[in-house]
């Protein structure tokens, strides 16, 4: 097997400088490459390694200005991004908080797990396990907002893969019309994919690559956890969180999709991004950082491909990095990193020199800053794992972006103007209204049903004398926002674990920017 040329990396810790750097997430251990795995007929392949994790070196601002707030708005009453103990033991978290961003329509029905999609008119909820199954509407529910007036359930999507729990897998290609989703199961699984046709009629999929016309599907070997389309919709990339497993899917012919790549990468992977001429595949690395691969052996479907490794990058100030986008701005490469937990929010690299992505600038809210790391404990201790943390975002555009939108959790629905890069500054947000008391009816809400009422993430440290986990349910005083939002001219598409399936609209000029 040969080796990728080692890359010259720069040896200054990253984050130094920020007066921000968490010493609790301090990682500089390099991730070693597992070796092969072979299963049926799949070859699978070893990634090519050899470089040395880097720093995203560079001290840069964190801070965000708040959001001019128009007529029409319920501004948040604490810190930006907070749902103050306050608001949550009050009930005035249950109307909920929102900022030149108001709603449209909403499609509650049993909520949804964690990642969900949307395309044309149409929302597609995420699903976990058990409710998958044993929900009422199992499976993938379609949600038809063509009405906004009367949202509706139109269809219910049952297949090897929806019902395996989707997790962070259903992913459209706008391009080409297409849903993909794996069965993740509780946390890392696979071995079913199913691929829908939702150009033709967005309420109504299609099943493709059912046998013989059922809803049955040919089991193969890609775990994932997380997934992903390739620009040009011929590569679907699924990763795991167990083992670093990752492997692509010809979707070329998406009634017969095709594993061409199966490998590891390490201990653990999560989410993906891709250039837009498929070559480069951005990992999202646990702990935080980006490993960047030359994926242009599968994107040209050479024979026996491999990834080579080019760079690792880290960085202290995050926990668990979520997922990436690469865009283009002004000409030059970049990308977008979202941390899901440890307060690191988003930052942007300049990926122009691959072997040495710099941080050029990061996205926090108020609440994220570390001198609010109490508060952040003491509000969210009995909401769930996952609190005042960015999860998922979407640019307006991937050339000359305007804008980003980000599902933030406890947080909401964070947008941000960034037409300069280095100055951005929010314009909008909606956080939805708590359903305390409605857990009974959301079976399917990955929020309404972890059982660890603690964030792990702070209250290790801020309250040692309390355990890791606090054991117990979850009281539903915010909800958890962590599907991509999708621009949509003056509205944005976005789903919430515990509200559903939402359409939103811009008000007070804040978006279209121009």
């Amino acid at each position: 097997m040969s080796s990728v040329d080692r890359a010259e990396m720069p040896t200054t810790a990253g984050g130094r400088g920020t007066g921000e750097r968490d010493p609790r997430w301090s990682r500089r251990t390099g991730v070693r490459v597992a070796g092969a795995l072979a299963v049926a007929a799949v070859t699978v392949s070893p990634v090519a390694g050899g470089v040395e994790r880097a720093a995203a070196v560079a001290p840069v601002d964190t801070k965000v200005p708040r959001a001019n707030c128009g007529p029409g708005s319920s501004p948040e009453t604490g810190l930006q991004g907070q749902v103050p103990l306050a608001d949550r033991k009050s009930g005035r978290s249950q109307r909920g908080y929102w900022c030149n961003l108001e709603l449209v329509s909403r499609y509650q029905g049993q909520g949804q797990g964690t990642v969900g999609a949307s395309y044309g008119k149409c929302q597609y909820l995420g699903t976990i396990l058990p409710s998958a199954v044993t929900a009422k509407r199992s499976g993938v529910n379609v949600i038809d907002m063509s009405d906004p007036r009367k949202p509706k359930l139109t269809d219910s999507l049952v297949s090897p893969a929806t019902l395996g729990g989707t997790w962070e897998t259903l992913k459209v290609h706008e391009g080409r019309g297409l849903l993909a989703a794996v069965s993740v199961g509780l946390l890392s699984g696979g071995f079913f994919v199913s691929v829908y046709d939702v150009k033709t009629d967005c309420a109504r999929p299609r099943l493709l690559n059912g046998i013989h016309g059922t809803k049955l599907t040919m089991p193969g070997l890609f775990p994932g956890h997380e997934a992903g389309w390739s620009p040009d919709g011929r590569t679907y990339w699924t990763t795991g969180t167990v083992g670093g497993t990752i492997a692509a899917l010809d979707m070329t012919n998406p009634r017969k999709p095709q594993v061409i790549y199966n490998g590891t990468t390490g201990i653990a992977n999560h989410g993906i991004g891709v250039s837009r001429d498929g070559n480069r595949l951005y990992v999202a690395d646990l702990p935080a950082g980006i490993i960047t691969y030359d994926a242009s052996d599968v994107q040209r479907r050479k024979p026996h491909p491999r990834l080579r490794l080019i760079s690792k990058t880290s960085w202290d100030d995050g926990l668990v990095t979520q997922h990436a986008i690469p865009f283009v701005d002004r000409g030059r490469p970049y990308l977008v990193a979202v941390d899901e937990l440890g307060s690191g929010g988003v930052r942007i690299l300049d990926v122009s020199n691959e072997r040495r992505p710099v941080t050029v600038r990061q996205l926090k809210l108020e609440i994220n800053r570390p001198q609010h790391r109490k508060a952040r404990g003491a509000d969210t201790e009995r909401n769930g794992i996952f609190g005042y943390d960015a999860h998922y975002c979407s640019l307006d555009r991937l050339t000359d972006p305007t804008a980003l939108a980000c599902g933030w959790t406890q947080s909401g629905i964070r947008v941000f103007d960034i037409r300069d890069l280095k100055r951005p500054r929010e314009i909008a947000y909606f956080n939805p209204p708590a359903q305390v008391g409605k857990r009974s009816r959301l079976v399917n809400s990955a929020h309404a049903f972890v059982p660890f009422g603690a964030h792990f993430s702070d209250i290790r440290e801020d309250y040692p004398d309390k355990p890791p986990l606090y054991l117990g349910e979850t009281d539903m005083t915010a909800d958890w926002c962590m599907s991509p939002p999708r621009f949509d001219g003056g509205r944005l598409w976005v789903s919430c674990d515990d509200n559903g399936a939402l359409l939103l609209r811009f008000t007070n000029n804040a978006y279209p920017l121009r």
